[in-house]
């Protein structure tokens, strides 16, 4: 009798078990499978790949000694997005990591490649907010300091740098007070591939962070400075969204253009940023990216800042 109640003890702990194992799977597996999904490689160029995942557009350069990554991801998928690119590309060794400022969504490689002693490259403005406490209108922290070792190690002020590929280089050059203060885009000179950046979203409003900055006059000259770049056959990759042609660069470029001159018109009426959003200039000119308001607060507000810059908001002001 003790030895029947010995086995269906046994058989109950097997059957424990198997359904701890089966539960365990069930949750796991959905986890790996969004983890498989959650980036996609496509080829663009020779030795080029755009990346998309869940914060945005990426891109990676195969060198010949080593993987140029342009821009980052979010902290949380850091390690599954190097994974992910050494496989698709069968290349372990990441030589350089180009950042286009300093928010988390692009920034999340950092603490993992500063350490390895990976070449990070950004403005020095963008090194400076990643090294600071970064305090939004009031008190509320948006960043604390990263640690010194993940911080840009490559910086430069004004103009370009040129980064070495293959037979040919990758300008990185800097887009003066537009999302941030230290934005920069990353040119692929040879494959005649282009990335914006965050200065260009081609799928929602290109928001303005006020707080370190940004200003919406910037945004339009941002989209000047690269109009010289762009060519017909131009591949170009914004921050998030589809990517783009010079037709559809083009359209953007005039609305963002018509945008600010009729914020400069509200300006000058005297308007507050609470009124321009209720005002609603963007209303019906790209419905599908969603509520304006956010874009035109924080763009309104940039303008206080440069009371004095005639050529973006006109003569008149003390």
């Amino acid at each position: 009798m003790q030895a029947k109640i010995w086995v269906n003890t046994m058989n109950d702990v097997k059957h424990f078990l198997l359904a701890a194992f089966l539960l365990a799977l069930a949750i796991v597996q959905p986890v790996t499978a969004w983890a498989a999904e959650a980036f996609t490689m496509t080829r663009i160029a020779e030795h080029v790949f755009h990346v998309e995942g869940p914060a945005g557009n990426t891109l990676v350069a195969v060198d010949n000694d080593g993987l140029i990554l342009i821009d980052g991801v979010p902290a949380e998928h850091a390690r599954e997005y190097l994974g992910f690119v050494r496989e698709k590309t069968g290349v372990d060794n990441i030589k350089t990591l180009i950042v286009s400022h300093w928010h988390p969504e692009v920034t999340g490689l950092n603490a993992i490649l500063g350490p390895m002693g990976v070449e990070i490259i950004a403005h020095e403005n963008t090194r400076q907010w990643l090294g600071s406490t970064i305090r939004e209108r009031g008190e509320a922290i948006l960043h604390t300091p990263d640690a010194y070792e993940s911080l840009p190690d490559r910086t430069f002020y004004w103009g370009s740098i040129q980064v070495p590929f293959r037979n040919d280089s990758i300008e990185v050059g800097y887009l003066l007070q537009s999302h941030t203060d230290g934005d920069v885009y990353a040119w692929i000179k040879g494959a005649n591939v282009l990335y914006t950046g965050p200065v260009i979203r081609s799928d929602a409003w290109a928001t303005i962070d006020e707080t370190t900055n940004g200003f919406i006059g910037g945004i339009t000259d941002a989209y000047d400075t690269l109009g010289k770049l762009v060519t017909p056959d131009m591949v170009i990759v914004p921050a998030t969204g589809p990517l783009m042609g010079k037709s559809e660069f083009d359209d953007l470029a005039a609305l963002y253009t018509g945008l600010k001159a009729e914020m400069v018109a509200l300006f000058r009426q005297s308007l507050g940023p609470e009124e321009v959003v209720l005002a609603n200039p963007a209303d019906g000119l790209r419905p599908e990216w969603g509520d304006a308001s956010e874009f035109l607060d924080e763009g309104f507000r940039s303008f206080y800042g440069h009371l004095r810059n005639g050529r973006q908001i006109g003569g008149g002001f003390p």
